[in-house]
């Protein structure tokens, strides 16, 4: 008995070649706009990791420095710490340390140095340096991986220029009461 098919018969589960291709054509496209944006992701994370310290760092060091500043009477820009602390001639400019001398309630004057200072990893450091009755010294860093810093006297008005770790310059001002 021959037995003819069907259409009941005929009729398989199962996608047809245009459905797959669709579903695939989809698919490429979804996982090359996920790349492009994981591609910028990481564009996006390296520059701000780029300018952490002009966000992060920069705010705290202009404090820092900038209530130092206003508390000083005077001050004098030096080549270096080692030619502050001979007793070198003061400089105008690209100087690496800054004497600040401050009045105590008593009127005596008390002084402190911020030296700009090379690191063993070739890279510099801002250091706040008070000597003490004792006749030690105490010192703290107010911040460091630096490319490089400098002093400057400019009509009275005490600059420093800071130098990123990703190149980026800034410059805090500040004058003496």
């Amino acid at each position: 008995m021959n037995h003819i098919a069907s259409n009941k018969d005929l009729k398989r589960t199962g996608f047809t070649l245009i459905e797959v291709s669709t579903a695939m054509s989809l698919m490429v496209i979804l996982s090359g706009v996920l790349v492009l944006m994981l591609q910028q992701h990481l564009s996006f994370m390296s520059m701000t990791a780029k300018q952490s310290f002009l966000v992060q760092q920069a705010p705290q060091i202009g404090n820092i420095l900038g209530r130092i500043f206003q508390q000083a009477d005077h001050y004098f820009v030096y080549g270096s710490r080692d030619a502050a602390l001979e007793g070198a001639d003061p400089i105008i400019q690209n100087g690496r340390a800054v004497c600040l001398f401050f009045k105590t309630a008593i009127q005596t004057t008390q002084e402190r140095m911020i030296a700009a200072e090379p690191t063993e990893d070739g890279k510099t450091s801002l250091r706040f340096y008070a000597p003490q009755p004792d006749g030690t010294e105490t010192s703290w860093t107010i911040c460091q991986n630096l490319q490089g810093a400098s002093f400057s006297a400019d009509e009275g008005i005490l600059k420093v220029t800071l130098i990123g770790p990703n190149g980026e310059e800034i410059t805090y001002c500040g004058s003496p009461r």
